[in-house]
């Protein structure tokens, strides 16, 4: 397993209790009333075995207030990502603090300044250098990164 750094400090507060409590009551809102789009079957007949609201139609998926509440409830307050090598598993929660870059799927040419697809070579090189970092824990690239001469 990979050992993260450890937070030693209260995570931020930038909102007030309250304001999450609004933030929290406003998205139930919005899952219960306006819900959400699936484009899977399978997931559809998953939500109305489940006490969810699902027009077929639609496609949308609406989540009775209950059900979210006792899905958070249930969450974990840890888990483990694992790699392919157990050895580099993260474990995310808790005082665990990893470092990671989700890139974009331009890069910034140096010599003109403009932002362009990056160049098959310049992608292998950008995953060589994060591979090396010992700082780094984990990097998503997939679908926002590519390169040229990709169909």
């Amino acid at each position: 397993m990979v050992r993260g750094f450890t937070r030693n400090f209260r995570p931020l507060e930038i909102l007030r209790e309250e304001e999450v409590d609004a933030i929290h009551r406003a998205t139930l809102d919005v899952l219960r009333e306006t819900g959400v789009t699936f484009e899977s079957e399978k997931a559809l007949k998953l939500f109305d075995q489940n006490d969810c609201i699902v027009d077929y139609e639609e496609r949308r998926v609406r989540f009775p207030q209950g059900l979210v509440e006792e899905c958070i409830r249930s969450c974990p307050s840890t888990f483990r990502l694992r790699a392919r090598d157990p050895k580099n598993d993260l474990i995310i929660g808790g005082n665990s603090l990893y470092f990671g870059l989700a890139p974009g799927k331009d890069i910034v040419d140096l010599d003109t300044w403009e932002a362009r697809m990056a160049t098959k070579e310049e992608f292998r090189e950008f995953c060589t250098v994060l591979d090396s970092l010992d700082t780094m824990g984990w990097l998503i690239c997939y679908p926002y990164f590519g390169w040229e001469g990709l169909d």
